[in-house]
């Protein structure tokens, strides 16, 4: 190709900055596109359908970041495979961080099910932003009125009740495992592909109780029309003062499933900084206070390392559970 005096010019000049700040010129491009980081719409894969608690959570975030940051947000919808739909679609696309993956504590189920064919290292987890206990929960006309009276009637009448949650094999089936072994009683499950759907279950009286989380029927439950017999939390939560824990009830159930997000492994950590800079702006505004409030969510804010170590021990810990329920050999 040939150099004109002009163009020569323009690469000594550039050489000579690039020196005199410490740079080379092969940096240039990579350095100017992470600090730009986006410069297009950001896609938000949301691996549930709409309607239930994780479709809220992605869709408030992206409200947020457009609101808070100033991007262009798009959410993308992929429920299916207990997760394994949505995490694919990240790992069909570059990892440039315009794909982020919202997800669910399922992540570590459907792995060691199989469900889902990745590792957790094929993504990076960068942050927890909600957390939320299991409930166990009937309508409000319900005769069940404590976590005894249900074990008691699932005692006498083995799998005499439709008990279901959203998912097969996942935390509240998990929650619901740990309840029988400790009750001495049997129960079937009935699965639900997005969390919205248990909530119309109950409603409908095709279950006549449920495992999930307090918000999944958040309206339900704050109007009364549905009723927790006991949260997972290690003592009562401020979201839900009259709702007796499965702990003071001589169940020793404590636990919570996260929500956050992830990117494909091998995202530079130009890009991922870019991010979390992001996510620390929602999560230190009030908006994303008051959402949290209202939606009786925790707020964990785990990021990468911390984020990461939790996914694995915990993908070790549910074999007992999985392997004792059939899902794995």
């Amino acid at each position: 190709m040939k150099m004109t005096r002009r163009s020569l010019g323009s690469r000594l000049i550039t050489a000579a900055l690039c020196a005199t700040l410490g740079l080379s010129t092969a940096m240039m491009p990579v350095a100017a596109t992470a600090a730009g980081f986006p410069e297009k719409s950001v896609t938000l894969v949301v691996w549930s359908g709409a309607g239930g608690a994780l479709d809220t959570y992605g869709r408030k975030l992206a409200e947020l970041l457009e609101k808070q940051v100033g991007w262009s947000v798009k959410v993308d919808n992929r429920p299916g495979g207990s997760g394994a739909v949505g995490v694919s679609q990240i790992m069909n696309q570059p990892a440039d961080g315009y794909n982020i993956l919202v997800l669910t504590g399922t992540l570590t189920f459907g792995i060691a099910q199989g469900l889902i064919p990745f590792k957790i290292d094929d993504l990076r987890l960068l942050r927890a932003m909600q957390s939320e206990p299991s409930s166990l929960a009937v309508l409000a006309d319900s005769p069940l009125k404590s976590v005894d009276d249900f074990v008691k009637y699932m005692k006498e009448n083995p799998n005499g009740l439709k008990v279901g949650g959203h998912a097969p094999g996942g935390f509240h089936q998990y929650m619901l495992y740990q309840l029988m072994k400790q009750g001495g009683f049997e129960s079937g499950w009935i699965p639900h592909d997005a969390s919205g759907k248990v909530t119309l279950g109950l409603l409908g009286k095709h279950l006549d109780a449920a495992m999930m989380t307090p918000s999944t029927g958040l309206s339900q439950v704050k109007s009364g029309e549905i009723r927790l017999l006991g949260v997972s939390t290690p003592e009562r939560t401020e979201f839900l003062p009259d709702t007796p824990t499965f702990k003071e009830q001589g169940y020793n159930l404590e636990d919570s499933i996260w929500r956050g997000i992830a990117v494909k492994a091998g995202t530079p950590d130009d890009t991922v900084n870019a991010i979390q800079a992001a996510i620390d702006k929602v999560t230190a505004s009030e908006d994303w206070k008051k959402f949290q409030t209202e939606q009786l969510q925790d707020s964990p804010d785990w990021k990468e390392e911390e984020f990461t170590k939790r996914a694995k021990g915990e993908l070790e810990s549910q074999t007992e559970f999985l392997k004792a329920s059939g899902y794995i050999k």
